[in-house]
């Protein structure tokens, strides 16, 4: 939802942050950091692998109650580094731009992925929970 966002607007972010809270009440615990990354983005996968990147190096193992994700440090999504060895970020874009317009049109749970088809999945489940899109 975050480059979700952040692609409607026209902006992509250079630093992602990402925030947890422990489950135990009683024992607080959790993190909140952010990173750099090399290049801004508002490509879903890209922003993914940073926050999970961050979530391994700073998360305790102890069950958590709450994760947040955002970025920041923007700049329009018109301007960016083009690279001689990056071939997939137009393809990447124009991907994420289609199901952008899918979602919009359709609701969130018109395009999931894969995983939210398992039992432990929850994007339909809470597609249909007030705030969601499901239609």
């Amino acid at each position: 939802m975050v480059c979700q966002r952040c692609r409607g607007l026209g902006f992509m972010g250079h630093v992602v942050s990402v925030g947890c809270m422990g489950a135990d009440f009683d024992r607080p615990t959790g993190f909140s950091r952010q990173m750099k990354m090399e290049d801004p983005s508002n490509i879903t996968n890209q922003v993914y692998r940073w926050a999970c990147r961050l979530l391994e190096t700073y998360w305790d193992g102890l069950p958590i109650r709450r994760v947040g994700i955002s970025l920041s440090q923007f700049s329009p999504d018109t301007e960016y580094q083009l690279s001689l060895f990056d071939t997939g970020r137009e393809r990447s874009m124009a991907l994420e731009r289609v199901t952008d317009a899918l979602k919009n049109k359709y609701g969130n749970s018109i395009v999931i992925r894969a995983v939210s088809k398992t039992d432990a999945g929850q994007a339909l489940d809470r597609s249909a929970k007030i705030g969601g899109h499901y239609k």
